[in-house]
């Protein structure tokens, strides 16, 4: 029986360390985490920012302990024992309380916070909150140089794509294709070949995948002013990784020009690691100092 504990202790932070001593006290973390959110979905407690960093704290624990070998089953079954604890105490319990304004302070700290890179064994998600970086979110595989991630629209406040982007250089592709397991077709997640922190990546059967087709490639410049060629999926495909494990593997199908010598498409993998976690942070809004108050015989 799951106790109170989980909620009354003190809520240590919004972002999980980069080494944890032990799984039992990255689960407590991810519990009393679960704890505050459940309570916030009821007593409506945090703000649009705060929800976002407390959702992106979750998302990183939950991945931290599924790569250190924690049963999805049994977490599954924690996150509804506690969640239904949380929701019975009330919103004016002295604990909820409580950890609501840790929550809060800590936040306050975290808002200052523009960039975070989320690493995984096999890959890293830079995220960023800047509408000045160009990648809200963004992996890049070390082979290829190819760039996968959510792209600001310009001139589109908070407006991203799911996209691709290579230099420009050779021939254009034709189109790319996004490869991941289809959730419908197969709930449990796809592992494949993956052993270990060295196994390698690998995508789902084709029975089980989804394929999404790029849209018109798109001539844009990298940071710094590089050619680049940019493929942007549907926006329904953010919805789909987003229902994925962070063990799961993502591939990129680049499809050769119909007058290109090699006719060879290109497989890039990626490992989707904490997609959700960069994501959310990357949401969260950034806050502007108000405007400075004009005196009374100010014209």
């Amino acid at each position: 029986m799951l106790v109170r504990s989980a909620l009354l202790a003190a809520f240590v932070a919004l972002v999980v360390p980069a080494a944890v001593a032990d799984n039992a006290g990255l689960r407590r973390t991810w519990l009393e985490r679960v704890a505050i959110n459940a309570a916030d979905e009821t007593c409506h407690l945090f703000n649009p920012g705060e929800k976002l960093a407390l959702r992106s704290g979750i998302y990183q624990a939950e991945g931290e302990l599924l790569r250190n070998g924690e049963s999805a089953s049994e977490m599954r079954r924690l996150s509804a024992e506690v969640t239904a604890h949380a929701g019975s105490m009330g919103c004016g319990h002295p604990d909820i309380v409580s950890v609501a304004a840790t929550v809060r302070n800590a936040y306050r700290q975290f808002a200052k916070t523009s960039y975070i890179e989320y690493p995984t064994p096999r890959s890293i998600w830079g995220a960023s909150r800047s509408v000045h970086d160009k990648w809200a979110i963004n992996q890049v595989e070390k082979t290829s140089g190819l760039i996968f991630g959510l792209r600001r629209v310009p001139g589109q406040a908070d407006a991203v794509r799911l996209a691709v982007a290579m230099r420009a250089q050779g021939v254009t592709p034709a189109s790319a294709q996004l490869v991941f397991r289809d959730a419908e077709k197969m709930p449990e997640p796809w592992l494949g070949s993956l052993s270990g922190k060295g196994g390698k990546l690998a995508p789902p059967l084709r029975s089980v995948s989804r394929t999404v087709w790029a849209g018109k490639v798109m001539s844009a410049k990298d940071e710094v002013g590089n050619a680049i060629w940019v493929f942007a999926f549907d926006a329904s495909a953010i919805d789909g990784l987003e229902l994925l494990d962070p063990r799961e593997a993502v591939q990129v199908r680049l499809l050769p020009a119909a007058r290109a010598k090699d006719q060879t498409p290109k497989e890039i993998t990626f490992e989707l690691g904490d997609f959700r976690s960069a994501r959310a942070f990357s949401m969260i809004p950034v806050e502007t100092a108000p405007a400075p108050q004009q005196t009374a015989d100010a014209h």
